[in-house]
């Protein structure tokens, strides 16, 4: 069947001019055409410059016209198709420009190097911008809208010194006396180029199926007008060659795919980086063109790279881009491959066996394990900052720089186990393949240094498995605040579930000293005159959170230590007294409250014996704390100033973890218990549980008791 092609074009006089230059390779081809406008053009105040206008901005109802059956065909200048392309359209023809220069317009004809400093420079192109800036950076840049002509006019009447224009655009307008000079810029891929865009035929079978059926209607057939387009030696389409990103693993050219050597075999031109074995490539016939990268050193930008592969493919040639490992990780394959399409060239993936997968076969242990890895990341060791994501198996590529920084972030911030093991691998399933066992503790204080490169990191439990069983490997959970580094258990995972918050003693520092307040806290026990008898003579701290925010809001404990009796739960409340400068300190025996009441009990009998006043006791503790203490305390005889120095809270965003793969949790408070219960909904199974101190463990009793009863009554119900 032999229709008539019905064309959809935009309406400018360019347009007009492109479809005529189209079927003049076609003289044989009739066609009836149609033009409207698109969305750019009736959207002339959109920039073009920021990223304010939408891809399809000149192509959206041209596509709609042949989705309704309004038109057969559109064509277009190919560097304003979206990419990617809508589902439904295809190009179905590339005509070459003849011209892909940029020139300048400007007024009096004057050159770029003329043009004074601050002149204005009308563009529509982020291209041209870069370009011009790296030119001129003086001249002023602003975006210009509207059809070649209109521009010209701008130009002419003074609201833009100089616009740049495409040149073959001015040729085909007959305005080549506008130009003042030819730009010596890189332009658009695309620049000149001519496409047609048609509705996607889903495959070759089903075309010719289309076109030989007959009875069927117009909608459905493609007549031989159109396979004349897309046939036709004259379509670029039909003469470029194809792009293939081939991976070709880690090294070893025993564990390329069968894929990738016949890729390989075939190809016209190689380009190929420096992870790649050269000696492979010796005996191939395809010319070899080295473009490989290091850090601190490239031979050729990514950019460049891109530019070789496109004129490659337009030449017709056969391209193979062979890459370390796998294509499609950590090697620029997504920016390649769009810049390859969007400028509509072919392109074929061949994956290849990334490194990670080939240094846990040459050590011989997983990368995950179901007793306690479920995920694995890998990750770039190249950016400027170190990413730890949030998995149980590390594996950073090209990291040998940032070792110690990434170890400082996981152990410091992440709250990972100091010997949790690394294995340091360098030229993975080569020859010269080495290994260097080491811990995140040892890379932290950079123990690890002067090691070859390029090294692949495998941080995790899996990486235990090197040396032991996995029964051996048994790691634990710590659920309280995050402490100092130096009191850290080198075995332990720190995953805090409670956050220590000094904003709770409202204002109270300043509120001892405000007149209008003075007496309020005063009564409350929180204020006293120098010279007042009733001053306090104890300070009992029962955690190392309350003591700053306490002496912050009653610099007298500080200044006047003399003048009272501190007493401390525990060495690590002692230690932090003496931290903050308090000299004498008295430890309870019991690193408990029972410890707390006992020794008040012995001060009691002092007092009793002495036949004399009780002196009062100040009391600092969390938000959380029992009232045990007070009341006992009270019970005793003893006035207690009791106040919240700090807010024991569930951290925001705390990090949760598959409970499965640790073999401990440690609690230190039962606010630890609860909020984990209330994190994580329950305790888990088969788990040993550690509590720091009586009160805790009490209270880890009583939840179990409670989970035993809920399964008793429940089983009795069935």
């Amino acid at each position: 069947m032999n229709k008539k092609i019905r064309v959809i074009a935009r309406g400018s006089r360019l347009s007009r001019l492109q479809v005529e230059e189209v079927f003049k390779n076609f003289p044989e081809l009739a066609y009836e055409i149609k033009y409207l406008e698109s969305y750019g053009d009736k959207n002339q105040q959109i920039s073009l410059l920021n990223g304010e206008a939408p891809a399809d901005i000149f192509t959206r109802e041209l596509d709609d016209a042949i989705r309704q059956g309004d038109a057969d065909i559109a064509i277009h200048s190919a560097k304003d198709l979206p990419y990617p392309l809508p589902e439904d359209m295809e190009v179905i023809a590339l005509f070459p420009a003849f011209d892909t220069t940029d020139s300048l317009v400007s007024r009096d004809h004057k050159k770029l190097a003329e043009l004074p400093a601050g002149s204005i420079i009308g563009t529509s192109s982020p291209l041209r911008k870069k370009g011009l800036n790296e030119l001129r950076p003086d001249l002023t840049i602003k975006g210009i809208r509207g059809c070649i002509e209109d521009r010209v006019q701008q130009v002419k009447d003074g609201k833009y010194d100089a616009a740049i224009v495409a040149t073959c655009a001015l040729k085909r307008l007959g305005m080549e006396d506008e130009i003042a000079e030819v730009l010596p810029f890189q332009t658009h891929p695309l620049q000149g180029f001519l496409a047609i865009t048609a509705k996607k035929v889903k495959s070759e079978a089903q075309r010719m199926k289309n076109q030989n059926t007959e009875g069927s209607s117009a909608s459905e057939q493609e007549n031989s007008s159109l396979l004349t387009l897309r046939s036709s030696h004259k379509n670029l389409l039909n003469s470029q060659g194809t792009v293939s990103l081939v991976g070709f693993g880690p090294g070893d050219p025993e564990l390329l795919t069968i894929k990738a050597a016949k890729a390989i075999e075939a190809a016209d031109i190689i380009f190929y980086d420096d992870l790649i074995d050269e000696t492979y490539l010796n005996d191939k016939k395809a010319e070899k063109v080295y473009v490989g990268k290091r850090a601190g050193y490239h031979h050729k930008e990514q950019s460049e790279i891109n530019r070789l592969l496109l004129d490659a493919a337009r030449k017709g040639k056969n391209a193979v881009r062979l890459k370390g490992g796998d294509p499609m990780i950590f090697a620029h394959g997504s920016e390649e491959i769009e810049f390859l399409e969007s400028n509509l060239i072919n392109v074929n993936v061949i994956p290849g066996i990334t490194t990670a997968s080939a240094l846990a076969a040459s050590q011989k242990i997983s990368l995950t394990h179901r007793e306690f890895s479920s995920s694995v990341a890998l990750v770039s060791g190249h950016t400027p900052q170190p990413v730890t994501p949030d998995a149980e198996t590390l594996v950073y590529y090209m990291g040998a720089k940032q070792l110690q920084a990434i170890a400082t972030q996981l152990i410091d911030e992440e709250g990972w186990a100091f010997n949790t093991p690394v294995l340091l691998t360098y030229n993975v399933s080569r020859q010269d393949e080495q290994t260097f066992e080491t811990t995140l503790w040892e890379l932290r204080n950079g123990e690890k240094k002067d090691l070859p490169t390029p090294l692949i990191a495998l941080i995790g439990n899996v990486a235990g498995l090197k040396h032991h069983q996995a029964s051996d490997i048994k790691p634990t959970l710590y659920t309280g605040t995050l402490p100092d580094i130096e009191k850290r258990n080198a075995d332990y995972t720190y995953t805090p579930l409670i956050e220590i918050n000094n904003s709770s003693i409202f204002s109270l520092k300043d509120a001892l000293y405000d007149e209008e307040n003075y007496e309020y806290y005063k009564g409350k026990g929180l204020a006293w005159d120098d010279d007042d008898e009733k001053k306090p003579k104890y300070v009992v701290f029962t955690s190392q959170h309350s003591i700053s925010s306490t002496i912050e809001c009653i610099p007298e404990l500080l200044e006047e230590q003399e003048n009272y009796i501190f007493i401390s739960i525990g060495d690590t409340t002692t230690e932090a007294l003496h931290n903050a400068g308090i000299k004498d300190v008295i430890q309870v025996e019991e690193d408990n409250r029972f410890g707390i009441i006992k020794w008040f009990e012995k001060e009691k009998e002092k007092y009793d014996e002495a036949n004399a006043r009780y002196e009062d006791i100040i009391y600092p503790h969390s938000s959380l704390s029992p009232e045990d203490i007070p009341l006992a305390l009270q019970e005793l005889g003893f006035s207690v100033k009791s106040f919240v120095a700090y807010k024991n809270v569930m951290p925001e965003h705390p990090r949760l973890v598959n409970l499965n793969h640790f073999k401990r949790i440690v609690f230190t408070s039962p606010s630890t218990i609860d909020n984990f219960i209330e994190l994580y909904g329950k305790l888990p199974e088969n788990t040993e549980f550690i509590t720091r101190g009586p009160i805790t463990q009490k209270h880890l009793e009583e939840v179990l008791e409670a989970k035993n009863n809920r399964k008793r009554r429940t089983k009795s119900e069935e």
